[in-house]
């Protein structure tokens, strides 16, 4: 998937959460782990934005297997 710039900071915590989900490492999730706990001490995201980016992410990465079993047989 490729990510336009975000817009604001609730995009740029949904593309957090979405590169969490993907990472290939321990040490590339802790990295992106440790930069969404920054996200989250912003004031303005509430426990609601954190849980519609999460699932928005979550969502992105299932289609996104749904899309790769149909073109590759």
């Amino acid at each position: 998937m490729k990510f336009a710039p975000a817009t604001d900071k609730y995009e740029c915590l949904f593309q957090g959460f979405y590169l969490l989900f993907g990472c290939p490492t321990a040490a590339d999730q802790d990295e992106v782990g440790r930069m969404i706990s920054i996200m989250l001490m912003d004031p303005d995201i509430t426990q609601k934005h954190a849980q519609q980016a999460c699932d928005r992410a979550v969502t992105a990465h299932l289609n996104e297997k749904k899309l790769e079993a149909t073109f590759n047989g």
